[in-house]
């Protein structure tokens, strides 16, 4: 068994606000048994209303004190559920049309869905240089964009880009949004994300931006390029959620959100704590860390 905490550094807002935190997927490895929440209530879960992504509403009960979510985890081995690949519909998973007639191109005659597969990450790897900054690659776009040139970017671009390039050819893919460990740490400084795919009947992962951060050419498959350890989220980008506070719109969910009176949404600041008894104490305490996307 394994406890996840999520510690907010941020002040709660006036008023009454209510946060929204994810319910984990049931999928890679493990499965969410529980949530409880310090100085916080669990008003209610609920589902988007354009995916099956859940999300718990909790409503502070001691502020000015933050509450404290702790999630307990176990071991998972089943398949993940199908509707992880039934990602809502929205622009950062449409292709533009350029996008599309070029990965069309690109994965002419390939005789598996593998080798497709392939080439659409190959592709990534030569377009895309890892580096954070202003503007990501979205921006001003209602479609995700072919990128021609090199371009810099970071996990949300890279693995959105490839999503919906794999989406443009049929190929069953999905982006994933979570929290990743690097091995030997308990400690991480918010979301990282990923992507996977079923090509072939095979579920395959890609983490595209770890690759390209270490760097590793030609970029392989694999749930933890970067040893580590990873909990999934959620799946898919740009989800609705009805609260009584208002609709509450997210690019993706894998950090919380404060909905307040006046509807507006703030993004607190969080530190990743994983109870593993494989760190010790000491060297938690020592951990310099750098964002994990």
């Amino acid at each position: 068994m394994t406890t996840l905490t999520i510690v907010m550094s941020d002040p709660v807002p006036p008023g009454s606000p209510l946060l929204l935190a994810p319910r984990l997927v049931d999928a890679f490895g493990f499965r969410q048994t529980a949530l409880t929440v310090e100085d916080g209530e669990i008003v209610s879960e609920v589902v988007a209303d354009n995916s099956r992504q859940s999300s718990y509403i909790i409503r502070p009960t001691a502020a000015p004190r933050r509450p404290v979510l702790h999630y307990t985890i176990e071991d998972f081995t089943g398949d993940p559920p199908d509707w992880i690949w039934d990602a809502p519909d929205t622009r950062y998973a449409r292709a533009s049309t350029e996008l599309a007639t070029f990965v069309r191109d690109i994965v002419d005659g390939a005789k598996t869905e593998a080798e497709a597969l392939r080439r659409i990450v190959d592709h990534a790897g030569e377009v895309f240089w890892y580096g954070h900054g202003p503007g990501n690659l979205m921006d001003g776009h209602d479609s995700v964009p072919l990128l021609s040139k090199p371009t810099r970017g970071h996990c949300l671009d890279m693995h959105g880009y490839c999503v919906a390039a794999c989406k443009a050819v049929g190929l069953t893919a999905a982006y994933c949004a979570g929290f990743w460990f690097k091995e030997g740490m308990n400690r991480a400084p918010g979301m990282h994300c990923w992507f996977v795919a079923k090509v072939d009947g095979v579920i395959t992962h890609y983490d595209v931006s770890h690759q390209l951060k270490l760097p590793t050419h030609p970029i392989l498959p694999g749930l933890n390029p970067v040893p580590g350890i990873r909990f999934l989220a959620a799946t898919g980008k740009g989800f609705t959620f009805a609260t009584p506070l208002g609709v509450v719109s997210l690019d993706h969910f894998a950090r919380l959100v404060w909905r307040t009176e006046d509807g507006r949404d703030h993004y607190p600041a969080h530190e990743l704590q994983l109870d593993l008894a494989t760190v010790s104490a000491a060297s938690a305490s020592a951990i310099q860390f750098e964002p994990a996307c």
